[in-house]
Formats: structure tokens, sequence, C-alpha cells
């Protein structure tokens, strides 16, 4: 019998079900150590676990070279040297074995030629069959498994007491752990199974699968009801794509999660792409004249992932990043991963900005369309980070929509301008007008014009300077709310302007539903005002809302040509970069006056 050659490995005492160490038998055992024996009986070389004590010695004996192959090695590669790798588990978290310089050339590509004629399936199959998987999660009406061993001998009457304390005890815990919308579990049923499920020793065969649906834009669109219609289609559609081993929720307003034990990279490419093909053929399915669009993030979970939160909103970045990029899903990479963490860091500084008072008020003028005179302008919000610098309201805005903060910013730029009037009236400037422009939530608020008034009640000012502008998707929600405010605020002298008028099919109809003094033409149509369509389209616009004793501003003016186009369609008031860029209160206030003087 041939003489076999001996190949030591220093093994991963701690990587069930890849490779760990079997307190019982005192070996190793697992899925690498399984394939590692097959390679052994078919081969000349005798595989021999290196000092299998149960200690993790594989950075040790590989630096000494008194192994030929260490397995799933997660330090640097600069810092321990290693001829070559063989992935066996490919995707964010690949496992895999290291040669180290000690190991025989032969013994390399023997290995590596026995590894490649494993298939995907085969490693996949072995992995999953070592991992315990939860229930489907679509919907709740899954079993929630047995309640406790029954006892062989019970009296009739108890018995039936317990099933009906039973029925009822799991009817309630399915109220609370239901979205109401979808008939998915919730956030609530997503920990639970959570904790239950995954653990230590399967955590890195997870993917946590964020599906974002912009359900403001279908409201706007479309209707409330309309909205919940397509998010129970796509919580049927990702039903019908979750195995046994997935837990599947709805944990946002705008967020599905899927926390799915995957094969690999390419069968979650199919698998993703599948599902994002159904729910985009909804529209055409029903004859919807919108598209109907879910965007995905990909996060792997790391061995040291154990927050559920966290989680979730590296997962749901991935999905916020596909839909800004306009490309179906991404993964969460090290570049993004490492950009969240920024978004962190000035997640926990915004308190110490409303401290130090380094949201500043910025503010970009109005002209006349006929002779160019500035009449007025529009609050906007800059951040001065003393570390950052100038910040932009894209990147601080959506962040502070996310954490529920928005609303606070809306008032403190509210009373900055309060400010600025006050001042501009001590000047002798008493015409110049500020639009300020507020969230969807907050302007739906019931205690909006309530603080709205508190705020203002401290400066002296003619309230027809101020405008208040909502946005049209606003007007899709709280639709009875929106308009008490709006004519509570009218009452009050304030006048309000609906923001980006002509986005969305509901633009006429709010004109008849609230009593607005003014629209803002949105930018995307003033982009074609040259073009003959365009013209004709913002022509209409502009007819109605003068026949309504409107006033029609266009904002994002950038060219003379564009200029002309307005002033031929007779649009009253103009903004844009061609006139002014956005400038610093004390700036804007300087430039007025001495517009005043001269």
């Amino acid at each position: 019998m041939e003489e076999k050659t001996l190949i030591y490995v220093a093994g991963n005492p701690d990587a069930y079900p890849l490779e760990y160490f079997d307190k019982d038998t005192q070996t190793y055992a697992g899925v690498i150590p399984e394939l590692l024996a097959e390679f052994s009986d078919q081969s000349t070389y005798e595989i021999v676990y290196y000092e299998a004590d149960g200690t993790d010695h594989r950075e040790e004996l590989a630096q000494q070279k008194q192994v030929d192959l260490f397995s799933g090695y997660e330090a640097e590669e600069e810092q321990l040297e290693n001829t070559g790798v063989v992935t066996l588990f490919p995707g964010e978290n690949a496992y895999a074995l290291y040669f180290t310089e000690a190991a025989p050339d032969a013994f390399q590509s023997n290995l590596r030629a026995y590894l490649e004629q494993v298939s995907p399936a085969e490693v996949t199959g072995l992995l999953m069959a070592s991992v315990e998987t939860p229930p489907n999660t679509q919907g709740m009406y899954w079993t929630m498994g047995a309640m406790g061993a029954a006892l062989l001998v019970m009296a009739a009457v108890l018995l039936l007491t317990v099933r009906r304390y039973r029925r009822r005890l799991k009817e309630s815990q399915q109220n609370v752990e239901t979205d109401e919308t979808t008939g998915l579990g919730n956030m609530e049923y997503l920990e639970r199974y959570y904790k239950q499920y995954i653990n230590d020793k399967n955590r890195i065969l997870y993917q946590a699968v964020y599906f974002y649906v912009d359900t403001d834009r279908l409201r706007r669109l479309s209707s409330g009801q309309e909205t919940d219609e397509f998010l129970r289609y796509c919580a049927v559609v990702l039903g019908e794509y979750t195995q046994d081993s997935d837990i599947l929720a709805r944990v946002s307003e705008h967020g599905f999660i899927m926390l799915k034990l995957t094969g690999g990279t390419d069968k979650t490419d199919a698998w993703l792409t599948a599902i994002l093909d159904r729910i985009h053929d909804y529209a055409k399915l029903y004859g919807k004249p919108y598209e109907t669009n879910i965007y995905a993030g990909i996060y792997a979970l790391r061995a040291e992932d154990r927050d559920l939160n966290e989680i979730i909103f590296q997962a749901s970045q991935g999905a916020y990043g596909a839909e800004k990029e306009d490309c179906r899903y991404l993964r969460c990479s090290k570049g993004m991963m490492d950009q969240f963490m920024q978004e962190r860091h000035l997640q926990a500084s915004i308190e110490q900005a409303f401290a130090q008072k380094e949201f500043q008020l910025y503010i970009q003028f109005y002209v006349d369309a006929a002779n160019f005179a500035v009449v007025g302008g529009e609050a906007l919000s800059r951040w001065k980070h003393p570390q950052k610098g100038v910040l932009l309201p894209s990147m601080f805005i959506p962040l502070m929509e996310r954490e529920k903060m928005i609303s606070r910013l809306d008032y403190y730029c509210l009373k900055e301008v309060c400010f600025f009037l006050k001042g501009l009236l001590k000047e002798g400037v008493d015409t110049f007008f500020v639009s300020c422009n507020f969230s969807r939530d907050t302007f739906a608020a019931a205690d909006f014009v309530q603080k709205v008034q508190e705020i203002m009640n401290g400066f002296t000012f003619p309230r027809e300077l101020l405008i208040l502008e909502i946005t049209e998707s606003v007007s899709v929600r709280n639709a009875a709310q929106i308009r008490q405010n709006i004519i509570a605020l009218k009452k009050y002298g304030v006048r309000v302007a609906l923001d980006d008028f002509g986005e969305g099919f509901t633009s006429f109809y709010d004109l008849q539903k609230y009593p607005i003094d003014g629209i803002k033409l949105d930018k995307g149509l003033v982009d074609h005002v040259t073009t003959p369509i365009g013209t004709a389209i913002l022509k209409a616009m502009i007819q109605v809302g003068h026949e309504l004793n409107m006033t029609i501003l266009a904002e994002g003016v950038e060219t003379d040509e564009q200029v002309r186009a307005q002033q031929e369609i007779h649009c009253d008031v103009i903004q844009g970069f061609r006139f002014s860029h956005p400038m610093p209160q004390w700036e804007a206030n300087a430039q007025i006056i001495q517009n005043r003087r001269t």
C-alpha cells in the first residue's frame, strides 16, 4: 500500500457548521473536515488536524510554518504570509482555505483540482443540512410550534380550558405581531424569530435583504387605497419566494425585510431578479398609469453582527442607495458601510448642531418676471459643521427625515425667518416676502398652526410677508387636517403656496381642494419650457392659476432662453441661478437694504 504524505491543518475551532471542534469526540467536525477527509481517501495525502485541542492555534502555527493549511483566517493578509487561497463559500462572507509556504506544490494543485470538481450545490447542501431553520413567515398564518409536551393523563375539562387559553394567547400574539396592511409579521415578529433561530453558529449563512417601496410617491400618483393594494401584492410575491429557512416581515411604512439563508451570490441574484420583475409588472398587469418599482439592499451578516436594528439599517441603506442610483439592488460594500458610518456620526452631532446654532439661514432671491426687480426670497437651510464645513440640505435633510427630526428643523428655520423679516422692517423694508418650506409631516400635524403662531407672536412684521410652502405630495394624506391648517393660517394673515406644482397627477385637484395663494412650478416642467409641448403645458397651468387669482412662480430658471419663455407665457415671479445663488441671511440682508437705497 502506497505510503501517504502527511498534511497538517490548523483548524478553526468555532465556525459551526463549516468547521468546529467537537468536544464529545475531541475531533474537528463540519463541512471542511468532511471535504478534506474525502480528498484524503481519494489521494496520496493524509490530512491531520494539528494540535486539535479546541484552542485556536491558527495564527501561531501558520507563522511558524508548522502546518500546510489553515482555514478561515480573518486577519489582514499582510499579517500572515500565504501562497494562495481556495474559496469554499463564495459571497460577502467568503470562507477559505489558505496554503502556507510549507505546503507542497503538488498538494496545492491536487486539492484545488478536487475542490473545483465539488459543485456549489453540494457545498451549499452540506452547509444547510447543518442548520436549524425557522418557520416560513408569510403573514401570520403559519403554525408557531408546539407549546410544550402535553401530559398523557389530564382531566377533560382541564384540557379544554388549556386549549382555549392557548388559542386566545396565540390569537393575541398574532394580533400584536401582525402588520395590519399586508398580514405579514411586523418588527416584533421579526425580533422574536431572529432571537430564536439566528445564532452565532449559523449567522454568516444569512443575508438581510431590505425591500424599499416609495409609498409617498405612490400615494401622490394614485391614492392611499391603491398604495395599500400594491403593498399587499408585494407581500404576496415576497411570501412566494420565502423558504422555510427565511424570515419575512414588514418593518416600516416603506420597507420589508427578509433574513434569508443563502446559497451564494449567484443564487441570490437570480432569486432577487425574479422578485423584482414580478413586482415591476404590477402596473402593467393591473393597468396602472405609473411605474411600480421596489428597490433592494443586500447585507451579508458577519460573525460579529448581533444588533438586529443595525442589520436592518445596513440593508436599508443599500436599498435607498439603489433607488438613488436608479438600479434595482445594491450590495452593502465596505465603501457603502463607511458612508453609513459617516451618516451615523452626522446623526450623533445633530443635537449639538441645534445647541450651537450650526444650522444657518440662507436666502435665494425671487425676481419679478417683468422687470427682474428683487421682490422676495426662499428660506433655505445650511449646516455649518465644525469639522465638515458647510453642508448642503441633500446631506442632512434625508437623514433628519428618517430620524423624525425634520419638524424640529422646520420650526427652527421659521424662527430664523421671523428674525430676518423683523430685521428688514427695522431698516424700513416692508415689501420683501420670504417663503418657508415645510416637510409633509410637519404641515399635516394637528398642532402645526398653534406652533407657527407661538413662534410668530414673538415678532413684529406684516404677516403677509411670510409664505408657507407645502409640497404637492402632502395632499394625499391627512387632507382634512391640511385644509383646516391652511384656512387657519390664512385667517392669521399668512399666505400659503403649493410647491412642486405639476410633479404628479393630483395638481389641478389640489387647486380645488385647498385655498392657496400661489403655486411654484416644478423644475422638471421649467426645464422643458423652451419646447412646444413644455410651453403648452406651462401656459395652461399659468392660465388656470391666474383665473383663480394665484401668483405663479417658476423655480430653477438658469438660462436667458428660459427667462424669455416664462415672460411670454406671463409667469409672475422667477427664481434660479440665472439671477442669484443662495446666500447667507446677513449677505441677503445687506443686498436688500442696498437695493432699496439705490
